[in-house]
């Protein structure tokens, strides 16, 4: 009896933890019945302008920063000078890439959000990997580009292409331990893919390339998949499970490896230094190690843990002085994109309680940047169909 007086006070407590008044999660207002870049060319990715884009971005996190106590304070800045030597040594090979594979392609490599790339070890091949539709594949597609001497035979252009396949769709994700683009392709195309000549060239070399569909809807696969992390991380931390999920598929398609030109990585796309850094801070109270956090972005688990708390902290920090759930759920929405810093000076002016959900909303759509207005929108449709995947 003793055991079970016991058992029932823990319970109480645990709940009376996680349903508190403090708690900014205690009611989530699913209401969503509304009348509803970074684009430079990659060749700039060490420009005035990039390096702009930094300096400001540096500035804004220091503002924000502000309003953490003291010791994350510290463990930031501290983290700052390990990203600093890290950038240092990761910016010499970056540029060394950017330039080996204009020098070979004619052209620059864009990264995107919104793809994964894999390259052969000379860069002469690669996959494109997208789970976006286009005019040909509604799910998406992967894609293989190989460029041969002129004196080559189409043959090896294919044994090029069949070994790169290989290599993509053997791939694994670091959570499931199982091939990213499993179920997805057809095998078949893998083992005998159409290969075809581009009409362009390159200093008289020759590309081919194919491009093989993905046969299922890989939203549903990935989620399908990544929903066990999902519920545990919902659970810790109050966010609606299809919430997380909409943030995943605007962010990356829910691709595991997605790199962003700003270098944002992963799932939810945080860029290591500045997001990813500061959920670390909050989760571990301690700085992180550049090159294992890294790494850490690519793995599912790891990566919509730091997203979430990422997410946990604009709710409770950046945005706790608007007390309606569903109001600072959109600005976190919009926080996310444009960063939490420049939302919070667009709504302080604003008269909160007096303006409706559906005022905010519009005013945000009007006053953010079309990326950020846009990006606003399609979370909220994405949300409102996985509502009815895992409620």
């Amino acid at each position: 009896m003793k055991k079970f007086l016991l058992l029932l006070l823990f319970f109480m407590l645990y709940f009376l933890i996680i349903f508190s008044e403090d708690d900014p999660f205690k009611i989530p207002d699913m209401d969503m019945d509304i009348n509803m870049n970074f684009n430079s060319d990659i060749e700039n990715l060490f420009s005035e302008e990039f390096n702009k884009y930094f300096d400001e971005m540096n500035k804004e996190w220091e503002g924000h920063l502000k309003i953490m106590n003291e010791q994350w304070q510290e463990l930031y800045k501290e983290s700052q000078k390990e990203w600093d030597k890290y950038y240092k040594e990761y910016l010499i090979k970056e540029k060394k890439f950017l330039e080996n594979f204009e020098k070979i392609w004619g052209k620059p490599f864009e990264y995107s959000s919104q793809k994964w790339f894999e390259f052969s070890e000379d860069l002469k091949t690669f996959s494109e990997v997208s789970f976006k539709s286009d005019e040909k594949n509604k799910n998406g597609y992967l894609e293989v580009k190989t460029i041969i001497e002129k004196n080559e035979s189409p043959e090896k252009a294919m044994e090029k292409i069949k070994e790169q396949l290989k290599r993509t769709i053997s791939k694994k994700d670091e959570f499931t331990k199982k091939p990213v683009l499993e179920n997805l392709i057809d095998k078949k195309q893998i083992e005998n893919p159409k290969i075809k000549k581009e009409k362009e060239t390159v200093d008289g070399k020759i590309i081919y390339k194919t491009k093989i569909p993905i046969i299922k809807n890989p939203f549903l696969e990935k989620a399908k998949q990544y929903i066990p992390i999902v519920n545990k991380i919902s659970k810790k931390y109050g966010l609606p499970k299809p919430f997380i999920l909409s943030i995943i598929q605007k962010e990356s398609s829910f691709l595991p490896y997605a790199r962003s030109r700003s270098g944002a990585m992963g799932l939810m796309q945080l860029i290591p230094r500045y997001g990813a850094t500061e959920a670390y801070i909050f989760l571990y109270k301690r700085k992180p190690n550049p090159r294992i956090l890294v790494n850490e972005l690519y793995n599912p688990e790891k990566n919509i843990l730091y997203g979430s708390a990422y997410i946990y902290l604009l709710h409770t920090k950046y945005f706790k002085f608007e007390k309606e759930y569903s109001k600072r759920k959109y600005m976190v929405i919009a926080g996310y994109n444009m960063g939490p810093v420049a939302i919070s000076k667009r709504v302080r002016g604003l008269n909160l309680e007096k303006m409706n959900l559906s005022g905010l909303y519009n005013y945000l759509l009007s006053n953010t940047r079309k990326e950020t207005s846009d990006y606003l929108k399609k979370v909220l449709e994405y949300e409102r169909n996985w509502v009815k995947i895992y409620p």
